[in-house]
């Protein structure tokens, strides 16, 4: 009978991740997530960033990620792009949507971890911005997530 745990071999322990975020910003209860940080926005809308770790299929992307997180999330998505940050490559892209006629922008970047044993480990984070300070908001919200750092190779 096979002995499972955490961390494993199947199901790796998530690596250190860093953000550095303006006053204002404050860590929230993260949830099923690594780290969540929030702030007030510019208008009625707060700013949100989550951290989660996810342990895909092996062979799995930081494409594939990106596409899957995306597509579920429906409304105009636009087309992917990497960009680096803190030397490693991340795999992104922008969703906007109305949600109850209050615009909404989110953020996905997506990067590899180390391969694990049968399995394709990544980052996801995911930052959101909504309401009429959406412009200033997400300008914010880009200065947060270009200070992402993760710890240990790819």
């Amino acid at each position: 009978m096979p002995v499972l745990a955490h961390p494993g071999p199947s199901a790796p322990a998530a690596p250190a991740v860093h953000l550095t975020a303006p006053d204002g910003w404050a860590p929230v209860p993260a949830g099923d997530a690594l780290l969540r940080v929030s702030a007030p926005g510019s208008q009625e809308q707060a700013v949100d960033i989550q951290v989660r770790h996810l342990v895909a299929p092996e062979g799995t992307t930081a494409a594939v990620v990106i596409a899957d997180t995306t597509a579920a999330r429906g409304g105009e998505v636009e087309d992917p792009f990497v960009v680096d940050l803190g030397g490693r490559e991340w795999h992104a892209r922008n969703v906007s949507w109305d949600e109850d006629g209050t615009p909404v922008v989110e953020v996905h970047l997506a990067t590899p971890l180390s391969v694990a044993e049968g399995c394709a480990p990544h980052l996801l984070v995911v930052g959101r911005v909504a309401g009429t300070g959406i412009d200033d908001d997400y300008d914010t919200l880009q200065n947060v997530l270009e200070s992402v750092t993760v710890e240990g190779g790819p």
